[in-house]
């Protein structure tokens, strides 16, 4: 395995070039503060803050707590041009924990506070306008509301229910449950929109509720089977949320492209036996047709990053007891944005944000400005980074690159916080001062 040991552009040409890989690289980063317009409003620029679950809510009505409130402001102050807040579950039985966030009618007040800091922050440090997206989803299979697995599936899974052999497999959820759980998600969406929210995401990526009805072939009725399907539920709710909400909010999927599971499970995978092997055509005309639904930007992920995190965010260091990454970091790279690029080919006019960019460090500039500047995508997403490194957008534009004393190691620690289940999340290495006794917290509670 190799670790992360470039210092200059120059080593990464080389890095990319003896792996036979190709990545857009470019030193000329103006093209990452140029302004872009999404759906009726103008982003500053080309940074995107990526929903990372900071699990810190202040009670088990999924309240933002004072960290949460400390999370956005960072966020807001540090040059982002839009800020896509981490998933809010529709459904306390649908929480990935008891602190996950949750948006309803008694904590309503909290989030438009919340919102207004975020909004007063960017404004403070001359930030501007900056476009504030929830996520909304369903842990599905990974719900976990009181701390003890609950899984909801929607079908059996052979390799998930090997991955997972601590959850019990449950009877999938009804047709008749789905229908309840798009109400919610429509309502909750409006309820976001009360908060002062200027879009709302369906979450529909990494193998929760959402995305795995897009490779539900083995499931019977109106949600499983065919292609029309598998995505009922998905275009279901956008269009719910669509008739609903005002024309200026935004409704949008941060979108899987691949749950790489066997055929018939999977998404985004070949119809074949054996092994999977990658085929987005299906992917690709569900982007196509948000597009004509009115989506006006497509944020792209994939894989499982519980058992395959190489996919979507290449590391150094894994969670503990998973093994080390199975390639080299940098192939990972490569692989993602080659997989955002084909996206971007079938999109239209849409924008595209891309992301598993962090484990470049102070090199990320470099490849967002050639990614930007050769089409392959329309906006750079931060995750990762953002909780090590709230700043870096500003530092690159306003001074011209990363400090790398400042960026994130992919060390794995703030997913393991949320693994753990116990500690609230953050960046251990570069905000430790916080970090450090929440992320200890939840290693004891693991090992005792």
């Amino acid at each position: 395995m190799k670790r992360f040991e470039l210092k200059t552009v120059g080593e990464l040409e080389g890095a990319l070039a003896s792996a036979g890989l190709r990545l857009p690289l470019s030193d000329s980063l103006g093209v990452l503060g140029e302004p872009l317009e999404v759906g009726g409003r103008r982003l500053a620029n080309r940074f995107v803050v990526q929903p990372m679950e900071g699990v810190d809510a202040a009670d088990d009505g999924g309240t933002p707590s004072e960290l949460t409130f400390r999370r956005y402001r960072r966020f807001a102050a540090g040059g982002s041009a839009l800020i896509w807040f981490e998933s809010a579950a529709v459904v306390s039985e649908g929480r990935s924990g008891p602190r996950q966030l949750m948006l309803t009618e008694q904590n309503l007040d909290a989030w438009k506070r919340l919102v207004d800091a975020t909004r007063h922050a960017a404004h403070a440090e001359g930030c501007g306008e900056v476009p504030l997206i929830l996520q909304l989803t369903h842990s599905g299979r990974y719900s976990r509301p009181t701390g003890q697995p609950m899984p909801v599936v929607v079908q059996r899974n052979p390799f998930l229910e090997r991955a997972m052999p601590q959850h019990a497999e449950p009877k999938p959820v009804s047709d008749d449950e789905l229908a309840r759980l798009e109400s919610a998600f429509v309502e909750t969406a409006l309820l976001a929109e009360k908060a002062g929210f200027d879009g709302v995401d369906m979450k529909a990526v990494h193998g929760y509720l959402v995305a795995e009805l897009l490779g539900a072939r083995c499931r019977e009725g109106r949600y499983g089977g065919c292609y029309e399907n598998r995505t009922r539920f998905l275009k279901n709710c956008l269009v719910g949320m669509r008739q609903t909400l005002a024309k200026e909010t935004w409704v949008v999927s941060r979108l899987t492209v691949l749950e790489p599971s066997e055929f018939p499970y999977g998404w985004g995978v070949a119809e074949q036996e054996g092994p999977w092997r990658p085929d987005v055509s299906e992917p690709s005309r569900l982007v196509s047709e948000l597009s004509a639904l009115g989506v006006p930007l497509h944020n792209i992920s994939m894989g499982y990053p519980r058992f395959q995190p190489h996919m979507n965010r290449p590391y150094d260091r894994p969670l503990s007891g998973s093994p080390l990454p199975p390639e080299d970091p940098l192939r990972g790279v490569v692989r993602f944005q080659e997989t955002v690029q084909s996206v971007k080919q079938v999109a239209g006019a849409v924008p595209v944000v891309t992301a598993a960019l962090s484990w470049l460090r102070h090199l990320v500039p470099y490849a967002a400005a050639g990614l930007v500047r050769e089409g392959w995508c329309d906006l750079i997403g931060l995750g990762r980074s953002a909780f090590a490194y709230p700043d870096a957008p500003k530092d690159i534009l306003e001074r011209g690159g990363m400090v790398p004393e400042k960026c994130c190691v992919t060390c794995s620690m703030c997913s393991q916080i949320m693994k753990d289940g116990v500690g609230r999340g953050g960046c251990v290495v570069r905000d430790s001062t916080l970090y450090v006794p929440e992320y200890r917290i939840g290693r004891a509670a693991a090992s005792a």
